[in-house]
């Protein structure tokens, strides 16, 4: 079995190989295959190469079944030694069971014990509980009344005793009846003074209320003008940085106007100094025109004067030294040759180096001209370059102010927005805390409608055993021989303490009628008789029956 490879990936192989791979060669060459784009593998390197590729390992593999078949032999090895007894570990687990078994039997007695005891303490709070709840019963104001009218009959039983003793006690009982009269006015003076205390106290306390109500008023004005003051200063700050920023950005105006002045002053005096300049120089050079014509002019007169004086003294010695004239002639006339010729090197010398002083300065002239002009050109290319880099700052600065206006603008637009979503979140937050009021509310109304009709069930539960538990006691004051009028007529006084008919839905409540008058005392409630008022003024809900109504429906 054989694989075609790429050239790439060819191998080295021996004699042998390289024998089979030159048949297959030949092979492949009568098929129209180039031998040299493919390659020959041997079966045993190609298993290899699929081996590598699927990730296949036979030694890993038997590694694992060798690993697994003692893992199985372990494991029966220790379940075929887990129930014998004769062993170390079986003793051990033997103990162990053991003891597990009797912690588990004291836990169940622990929880006997934890069960009777908490059974114990529940009676023990019933029994507490009943008789709180019997305490607070008597404490209501209704048994209280009714306690009370016990002791009035207790006090009546008293009071007919004493009226028995009264004949024999007369002036022991005016004096008890003094001394009553004296402790009830006593009574009367020290209940008044508590009243003045107390009414006192509610003076000094609701004049402190009002104290702190006004001194919450006046820090709520402060505050108010505290915060219009801060809003004032901050507006008076706004308006100086304004200023400041105006101010700073005409100063920077004029340092700029003072600076190109400065620019424009500086380029006239350097005109001005060139122009000063070039005047001097063109009167140093008439200067030196002119005393270079005076020296020529005095050279050419000194010339003319010494050749008059030599032509005197020719003719002052011409008689006197004849012979030596002759003689010296010629010497004299070669000084003469050789004086002109000096003067006339001198006169050449100084026409070549006043030319030359002309070049110069000519050339010099021109260099500096060259130089002005240059320095003149740079100076206006500085002073364009300084006018348009200010230019630049200006622009700039006018850039970054705008950015900062519109950074500003931005961020006012941006504050703007946030309140106004502020606003809405707040207004949403109102509308849900009204919602939520409004479900609360509604929420509470069922709450108390609930609460009324469980209270009224717990009013007539309890008027149900307040009238039993009255009974009761009605029976055995008749027993003992006591008067029960006060006990029967606090048996049917309802809840509300009134003298009104009683109010048989509403838990037996009897309300109070006033009079309209200024005495303010309640209207008594007569029994009527049923058939008689219902045969003469007819049903509340069929008044057509009574007098006056002629109509029918």
């Amino acid at each position: 079995m054989s694989l075609l490879l790429r050239r790439g990936q060819q191998k080295s192989y021996s004699t042998g190989d390289l024998r089979r791979q030159d048949q297959q060669r030949y092979g492949l060459l009568a098929q129209g295959i180039n031998p040299n784009d493919v390659a020959v593998f041997q079966p045993k390197d190609w298993l290899r190469i699929q081996n590598n590729l699927s990730k296949h390992n036979a030694g890993k593999e038997r590694y694992d079944a060798q690993k697994r078949e003692r893992e199985e032999l372990h494991n029966k090895s220790k379940e075929l030694v887990k129930h014998w007894e004769n062993t170390i570990e079986g003793q051990r687990l033997k103990k162990l069971q053991a003891r597990n078994i009797r912690e588990e039997q004291e836990e169940k007695e622990r929880q006997k014990i934890d069960i009777e005891e908490a059974r114990l303490q529940a009676e023990k709070r019933k029994v507490a509980i009943e008789r709180a709840k019997k305490l607070q019963y008597y404490e209501t104001d209704r048994v209280k009344g009714f306690h009370g009218a016990l002791l009035l009959t207790e006090v009546l039983k008293e009071r007919d005793a004493q009226i028995a003793m009264k004949n024999s006690k007369q002036n022991w009982q005016k004096e008890r009846d003094m001394y009553l009269l004296e402790q009830q006015r006593k009574n009367y003076e020290e209940t008044m003074q508590a009243e003045h205390k107390k009414s006192k106290f509610r003076y000094h306390q609701a004049l402190d209320t009002a104290h702190f109500q006004s001194m919450q008023i006046k820090d709520k004005e402060e505050n108010l003008l505290r915060d219009k003051h801060e809003d004032i200063e901050e507006g008076h700050q706004i308006k100086e940085q304004n200023e400041a920023f105006q101010a700073a950005k005409n100063e920077i105006n004029q340092q700029n106007m003072k600076y190109k002045k400065v620019l424009k002053e500086t380029y006239m005096q350097d005109i001005a100094d060139k122009k000063e300049k070039i005047n001097q120089d063109k009167k140093k050079e008439e200067i030196t025109d002119s005393q270079i014509k005076k020296f020529v002019n005095a050279k050419r007169k000194m010339a003319s004067m010494r050749q008059k004086k030599e032509q005197e003294m020719f003719e002052v010695f011409q008689n006197h030294t004849q012979k030596m004239s002759d003689k010296l002639r010629a010497e004299m006339q070669q000084k003469v040759d050789d004086e002109d010729v000096r003067i006339a090197k001198a006169v050449a010398d100084q026409e070549k180096k006043r030319l030359e002083e002309l070049e110069y300065k000519q050339i010099a002239g021109k260099e500096s001209f060259e130089a002005t002009k240059k320095h003149r050109l740079l100076m206006i290319d500085e002073a364009k370059k300084a006018y348009e880099e200010s230019l630049l700052r200006d622009k700039a600065f006018l850039k970054q102010r705008v950015n900062e206006d519109k950074s500003f603008a931005a961020k006012v637009i941006e504050d703007k927005q946030a309140e106004r979503t502020k606003a809405a979140e707040l207004q949403n937050i109102h509308r849900n805390q009204i919602m939520q009021r409004g479900d609360r509310v509604k929420q509470e109304l069922k709450q108390q409608i609930a609460s009324d009709i469980k209270n009224t069930e717990l009013l007539v539960k309890e008027e149900e055993l307040f009238q039993e538990y009255a009974d009761k006691v009605v029976e055995e004051a008749k027993s003992f021989g006591r008067n029960p009028f006060p006990l029967i007529k606090a048996r049917t006084e309802g809840p509300g303490g009134g003298r009104g008919p009683k109010f048989e839905g509403n838990a037996g409540l009897r309300p109070s009628y006033i009079v309209a008058d200024a005495t303010g005392v309640q209207l008594p409630h007569y029994i009527k008789d049923e058939n008689l008022f219902n045969r003469v003024y007819g049903h509340v809900g069929k008044s057509q029956k009574r007098l006056g109504f002629n109509w029918s429906s």
